[in-house]
């Protein structure tokens, strides 16, 4: 299979406790979506960088048409020698360079307004060139393997061929998953199948389902869309987050059945490309996309597991901060720290975020203000924009992509930071190395924007030496850990879990998938412990993510922040060393394999000194955030009221007349 760019998405992923003001903000009106038309320019992204107009797209798009009925005269001619074979790999990469653009341009222009007919149409011919291309290009990896061991490293001792070294190793080493060019040529021919679902999925959601409204505290009638959502989930009033969570997820319950049968999809679909492939699992077909052992895997869930005592601490300083006697999921997003007011503007968020990479050298800094300047950034929510936040690097001669819907809050300055982490790697990546290889794997992926998120809190904290805020900024980290490592650790048990159930023959019914969501936010979140009740309306939750549509992903949001964390601290204390095999990783792409790669910054994976490094942060958060509750409350670590110390006795006062 061509690898052909990456997409970062980080709705549900990258989402931290929002700031009081922000949720005041929520409650004091029920704020119009605007039209695109009235953003300004300079905070759309330019899509005039990618073509001028919808004319000179098609032309290209016929232009790919024409190169792929052309490419079909490579077949059979590998093997002949060694300048044939780098022929036909140049031309290759010629042709998919060509079709990510095309790609690109039609997801951006449909994800900008998704109500827009052009936009459907356009996305909609892109995908049938994906599947084109595909099929097209079928032959290449068989014809590869058919190259005997020998002929094949004669060939790679040449100039031309060389260069190919590590991507042609990527294919041989799956050399008995790779089936024959026309059994190749089928599998292929099933990607439009393979996308129905998603398709679906994002229609349903972004476009025909139904958003209920709510009446706040103030009296204000809010329509809870998926990114109002995300804004009122953290309401100071707790009635408020009530109303907002059942409204929210009982529409998402009414539709638990088809959305059911699309992840159902889903999972049928990676079952039919890993027994295609001969692969012992799902799981093990999609991790050997990036020459990664299930180990990795199981052992992330096992490791983020034995942290559970951290996180139920977590929760349990989230409780007495919140002041309500039983913490519930519907509190789980509240700013802790009510009376801190900590607004970021998109133009204050810029100079935030730009600070605190500083650490990273001139170089870098530059990038992320080139990504404002150059308008890489679409900015703002917009009426039919693609909800959540996200980073397309695919564009390999132009420049990243990052979608936002941003909030003037501490959330919309992280994620801000999050993305700006994503498009610096693809920048880095898409300028030191050939195209081939730009593309970096999805499990170093998400270490430059979690680690531009440690460097924002770092920063931050830095600078803030008043108590509450800095128990707001603790208290984003401590829910970071939350949202970006336990969270997804969930996701990815959950994931794991539904794959599993089908491959042993059990139907994915919508009952099924709740049963099973409820059992592990139970556990995980301790409520048989009496850490955090779960409302079983909030089963409904796995319908919302869209993550489940993407085959194995989001267990690399956690790995990925395990990383960060060392790399982060290190950088930030000024080790040059670290800061310069840190941006040689980033820049390397996809040249060496991801575990290679993170080796480069000084991480393995492999072996549980990262977690305990990163379980070491979390808990010296926790104590400091402790501390701080404490002497606030003038009491102990744990909350409970210090003895008073007993006074020296004195001599009784003479009584004043008519006193006590």
């Amino acid at each position: 299979m061509i690898k052909n760019g990456v997409i970062m998405w980080t709705i549900c992923c990258s989402m931290t406790l929002h700031a009081a003001n922000a949720a005041a903000a929520g409650q004091a009106a029920a704020p119009r979506t605007p039209a695109r038309a009235d953003v300004e320019a300079k905070w759309t992204w330019n899509l005039a960088d990618l073509y001028v107009d919808e004319a000179a797209w098609r032309a290209d798009l016929a232009t790919l048409d024409a190169e792929l009925v052309d490419y079909r005269s490579f077949k059979g001619t590998f093997a002949s020698k060694a300048v044939a074979l780098a022929n036909a790999l140049d031309q290759l990469f010629v042709v998919a360079k060509r079709f990510n653009r095309i790609r690109v341009y039609a997801e951006r222009l449909n994800d900008q307004d998704a109500r827009e007919a052009k936009g459907q149409e356009l996305r909609q011919l892109a995908d049938q060139a994906s599947t084109r291309f595909s099929t097209a290009t079928a032959f290449v990896e068989p014809e590869i393997l058919a190259i005997s061991a020998k002929k094949l490293s004669g060939f790679l001792r040449t100039k031309r061929v060389s260069r190919y070294a590590h991507w042609i190793d990527d294919i041989t080493r799956r050399r008995k998953h790779i089936r024959s060019p026309a059994e190749e040529e089928l599998i292929a021919r099933t990607g439009d199948l393979g996308r129905v679902p998603e398709g679906i999925y994002e229609t349903l959601t972004t476009i025909n389902m139904p958003f209920p409204e709510v009446t706040l505290k103030n009296g204000s009638r809010v329509t809870v869309t998926q990114a109002m959502y995300t804004r009122l989930r953290g309401a100071a009033n707790r009635a408020d987050r009530v109303a907002v969570f059942e409204a929210f997820w009982a529409t998402w319950k009414q539709y638990r059945d088809t959305l059911a049968g699309l992840l159902a999809g889903v999972v049928a679909r990676d079952h039919f490309d890993a027994a295609a492939r001969g692969y012992e699992s799902d799981l093990a077909a999609s991790l050997d996309h990036s020459n990664l052992p299930t180990t990795i895997y199981t052992n992330m869930i096992a490791q983020i597991r034995s942290g559970m005592p951290l996180l139920w601490r977590t929760l349990e300083l989230r409780r007495k901060l919140l002041g309500v006697d039983q913490l519930a999921y519907h509190d789980l997003y509240a700013s802790v720290v009510p009376s801190v007011e900590m607004p970021f503007p998109i133009d204050k968020a810029r100079e935030v975020v730009l600070a605190s990479v500083a650490p990273l050298g001139k170089d870098y800094v530059d990038i992320i203000r080139r990504s404002f300047d150059e308008r890489w950034i679409d900015v703002y929510p917009t009426a039919g924009k693609r909800s959540g936040a996200y980073m397309s690097g695919m564009a390999y001669d132009v420049h990243p992509y990052v979608l936002l819907n941003h909030n003037d809050d501490y959330d919309g300055l992280s994620t801000l930071a999050h993305e700006l982490g994503h498009a610096a790697h693809s920048w880095l990546a898409n300028q030191r190395q050939p195209f081939f290889q730009a593309d970096y794997p999805t499990f170093t992926a998400e270490v430059a924007s979690t680690a531009n998120e440690d460097l924002l809190r770092h920063h931050l904290l830095d600078q803030e030496k008043d108590p509450q805020r800095r128990l707001f900024l603790l208290g984003q980290y401590l829910d970071g850990w939350r949202t970006t490592v336990f969270r997804q650790a969930i996701f990815a048990e959950f994931e794991l879990r539904i794959h599993e159930l089908a491959a042993s023959g059990k139907p994915l019914t919508a009952d099924l998938l709740d049963a099973t969501y409820l059992e592990l936010l139970r556990a995980w979140y301790g409520e048989k412990a009496g850490v955090c009740r779960i409302d079983p309306l909030y089963a409904a939750e796995w319908a919302y993510i869209p993550h489940f549509y993407y085959n194995f992903y989001m267990f690399q949001y956690t790995t990925s922040f395990i990383a960060s964390t060392a790399i982060a601290r290190k950088v930030h204390s000024g080790d040059t060393a670290t800061r310069d095999a840190y941006l040689e990783m980033l820049a390397a792409g996809g040249s060496k394999y991801p575990i290679d790669l993170l080796i480069m910054a000084g991480v393995d994976m492999r072996t549980p000194q990262p977690y305990q490094t990163a379980f070491a942060s979390l808990a010296e958060a926790l104590d400091e955030a402790e501390k701080l509750v404490a002497a606030q409350a003038g009491g102990k670590p744990d909350g409970t009221k210090a003895a008073a110390k007993k006074p020296a006795a004195k001599k009784p006062a003479a009584k004043k007349p008519g006193g006590r």
